[in-house]
């Protein structure tokens, strides 16, 4: 099996570093969504103030096989009015 990391980072900072050893890159992918949708449940109220996140997943040497980015914005709707 492949050892591989996936990274949470926000503009200032790397948050969470997740290392797993999968049989190929389905597996991977799987992970990588898993991983993606317990941030979003455990961490919900925090995109809204970070407002993007990008989770990179790595090689063992490095190279970034995957990127997902998550970004939380307002709608005209729902922003705060400027003046």
């Amino acid at each position: 099996m492949a050892r591989y990391n996936i990274e949470l980072r926000t503009e200032s900072r790397v948050s969470e570093t997740l290392q797993v050893e999968k049989a190929d890159l389905t597996e991977l992918r799987i992970e990588v969504a898993r991983f993606v949708g317990d941030l979003l449940k455990d961490h919900a109220n925090q995109i809204w103030i970070d407002e993007d996140w990008r989770v990179d997943v790595t090689d063992q040497t490095g190279l970034i096989l995957y990127v997902m980015q998550i970004t939380a914005t307002n709608s005209a709707a729902t922003a705060p009015l400027r003046r």
